[in-house]
């Protein structure tokens, strides 16, 4: 789901008809899910989205996108034996080719592309750290400006989220090579933004701050919100139905194994690569005059005390637009993390918290360890070497330790809006720029805003345990 993205054809109710050769160019399949029985062709008339993640076909192969050797859907018709084309089992179509009676989703449990989706985050989130002394966290972008400290390092990081999925797309073809994105229905998505901004807001945090950067610090905080989120997430995914929203089919994504092909692993490690390269490159060109031999000085420790002439404990003009673009790309770096590990499908994030339902889906949980197992030796790294971020004067990482009433009833207002919209702010901003299936997602993302803004100008006003 992070670098494919399920696909399926869509269209008003009816019969099924035949897609011809020339509206399924992009129709294609995982090979490794690409057999469809002719019984269930006949007997299930309905467009199977594949969640496994895979934006590529043969001739569109990128880092951001590749993905498994895929079937073009037109082939399933042939091989199924027995089946009329007309009730053909149409899967993973590009194009809306063929009215349908509903708009299902396969769901594929993938753990590779989880594990190199959850790298690239983990990357980010290191980066993040050593070169602005900041952790990253996608609801603080959105909740400082709302509080009056506006940032031109939040709009670079937003800004490098939203060139991630509008890169994913172009890779992929445009918008109308790209499938329909299944959302849960506009009211829900409100619902579910608006909760997911009251939560993050409370807890000061999300997947991102507190799932990732938080646990990787060994906060225990962190620790606590994320299981409070985790749980509560768990039962209103399960409670309110979100895979029944979202069109899952109750078939095990654990019998439905997709791997990457090598090449596109090879071009996810170049992406990670290219992705240190620039980060050391950019903590270079911080120090003191860009001269200092090696570019991971910065990175590595040596401290700016005395950057580019400017007196201690003061930041030069450079430094301060280095900031700025170090936070862009951050943010376009993570962004494509999440293309590649799934996180901006919502029914794959669904599948995940849906724990009790038949088509469960772990790959979420390797994405988050695939961060951690980074992050966690990561971030000690970087305490224990750097004196002085690259682009920042000190490290301005959470103090708080307290566990308290807010922080318990964010982590529950943020699980529930996540698993009843199976989206969170990182993923959202993603899918916005993809340009699939914008209005819902758009309305989420709203949504959470205005989630933020009320905890911020009235719960904590009116209720003193929340001040």
């Amino acid at each position: 789901s992070g670098d494919s993205c399920p696909r399926a054809t869509s269209g008003r109710r009816g019969t099924m008809h035949a897609a011809s050769a020339s509206s399924i160019a992009h129709a294609l399949r995982p090979a490794a899910s690409a057999r469809v029985s002719s019984a269930r062709a006949r007997a299930s008339p309905v467009a199977v989205r594949s969640e496994s993640g895979l934006f590529a076909n043969k001739q569109r192969r990128s880092a951001f996108v590749s993905g498994a050797h895929l079937v073009p859907s037109s082939r399933l018709a042939r091989r199924a034996p027995g089946s009329a084309r007309s009730s053909a089992l149409s899967v993973a179509a590009a194009a809306p080719a063929a009215a349908v009676t509903a708009t299902m989703t396969s769901l594929q449990f993938t753990p590779v592309h989880a594990l190199c989706g959850g790298a690239l985050l983990g990357i980010a989130s290191i980066a993040k750290l050593a070169l602005t002394g900041r952790v990253l966290g996608v609801s603080e972008s959105f909740k400082r400006p709302i509080t009056g400290d506006v940032r031109g390092s939040d709009a670079a990081f937003v800004a490098g989220l939203l060139f991630a999925g509008a890169a994913h797309t172009a890779i992929s073809g445009g918008v109308a090579a790209m499938p329909h994105e299944p959302m849960v229905p506009l009211a829900q998505a409100v619902l579910a933004g608006f909760l997911v901004g009251v939560g993050s807001s409370l807890g000061n945090g999300c997947t991102s701050g507190h799932g990732i950067c938080g646990n990787a610090r060994l906060s225990p905080r962190s620790m606590a919100y994320t299981c409070v989120f985790m749980l509560f997430g768990f039962g209103a995914a399960t409670l309110a139905g979100t895979n029944a929203a979202l069109g899952v089919v109750e078939r095990s994504a654990l019998n439905n194994v997709v791997y990457p092909a090598a090449a596109s692993v090879a071009h996810w490690a170049a992406l990670a690569a290219a992705a240190v390269a620039a980060f050391a490159a950019l903590g270079f060109l911080a120090s003191p005059r860009g001269t200092r031999a090696g570019s991971g000085v910065a990175l590595l420790g040596k401290g700016l005390e005395e950057a580019s002439g400017a007196p201690s404990g003061a930041l030069s003009a450079r430094q301060k637009k280095l900031d700025v673009v170090s936070d862009f790309v951050i943010g376009a770096v993570f962004g494509a993390g999440l293309v590649v590990s799934g996180m901006i499908h919502p029914a794959k994030v669904s599948g995940f918290l849906s724990a009790t339902s038949a088509a469960w889906d772990p790959s979420l949980a390797l994405v988050m360890g695939g961060a951690l197992a980074l992050c966690v030796p990561g971030f000690a790294v970087v305490r224990k070497t750097i004196k002085r971020p690259a682009c920042a004067v000190d490290f301005s990482t959470p103090t708080a330790t307290e566990m308290d009433a807010k922080l318990a009833l964010g982590g529950a207002c943020f699980g529930v809006g996540w698993g009843i919209g199976g989206i969170c702010p990182g993923p959202a901003v993603v899918a916005l720029a993809s340009g699939v299936n914008p209005t819902p997602v758009a309305a989420w993302l709203v949504a959470m805003v205005a989630g933020i803004a009320v905890d911020k100008t009235l719960l904590r006003k009116s209720i003193p345990a929340l001040a």
